[in-house]
């Protein structure tokens, strides 16, 4: 069975003033096969996917994560991750190409631009880059919901509290349930931003913890139906036609209760 530590620190003197801290404690082995799982979700296990821009959408996803890099200062709604991931590189000791090191915003400015430059030298150095240093986008990942959970908290009301901590518990007993909160976490956020809402309802880690089932035995199963039900719903407020995703974004949570981690 893969042995993950997954560890609470609660001040119990008061549910509003809250101190935690998260550790998800892997070993090298066990986080490359979590890692292989994230990358299987995001990108098949192709180094072309590495570096991808999806149709309707005004940013390239980089990496194992498919990390948003906005190629304007004019920011949108969603979370940017790549310029944090590169910085996480840096504080690890890894040596940025120039051209990478001194751009702020993503080089390319539409996705006919970065389609016609995919095979050219600085899309192709970036592909190895990262394909170099699986390892640490896998770190990378897991700070994320190491962060993304007190975060959370401090997001939450009392009651959401006490559940969220309630899920949290339940799936963190299962190595699978690890994976599904690591896996959502980065696919659609921790749920916390205004602007990553529509209607003002979220889709995030947060969202879903809150709508799981309370007295359903299969945590796993749970989530699944839970985040099924928290994408749908995004679907139907979005401002714009978001129904084509629906079908790959439910096969994606579904999955979550048919993977087997030892």
């Amino acid at each position: 069975m893969l042995r993950l530590i997954f560890c609470f620190f609660l001040l119990l003197t008061s549910l509003s003033a809250i101190s935690q801290v998260y550790s998800i404690d892997l070993t090298p082995q066990q986080a490359d096969k979590l890692g292989q799982l994230i990358w299987k979700n995001e990108g098949q296990q192709k180094q072309t996917n590495l570096t991808s821009w999806n149709e309707n959408e005004d940013f390239p996803s980089l990496g194992l994560g498919h990390f948003i890099w906005y190629p304007s200062s004019e920011k949108g709604s969603f979370k940017e991750q790549f310029p944090e991931l590169l910085q996480f590189f840096q504080d690890h000791g890894v040596v940025l190409p120039r051209w990478l090191a001194r751009s702020e915003l993503a080089p390319w400015k539409s996705r006919a631009q970065f389609y016609r430059e995919f095979d050219q030298p600085q899309l192709t150095e970036l592909r190895l880059l990262l394909n170099k240093h699986f390892d640490l986008q896998v770190q990378f990942i897991i700070k994320r919901l190491e962060t993304g959970i007190p975060l959370i908290l401090a997001d939450s009301n009392n009651t959401e509290i006490k559940v969220i901590n309630y899920q949290l518990a339940r799936l963190t007993m299962l190595p699978e349930g690890i994976f599904a909160l690591l896996d959502y976490i980065n696919f659609k956020g921790e749920g916390v931003l205004s602007k990553e809402s529509y209607q003002g309802q979220g889709w995030g880690l947060k969202q879903v913890l809150l709508t799981m089932p309370l007295k359903y035995d299969h945590a796993l199963r749970a989530f699944a139906l839970s985040a099924d039900e928290v994408l749908t719903r995004r679907v139907k407020n979005a401002p714009g036609d978001e129904l084509h995703w629906l079908k790959g974004w439910r096969v994606r949570v579904h999955g979550y209760q048919h993977i087997m981690l030892n």
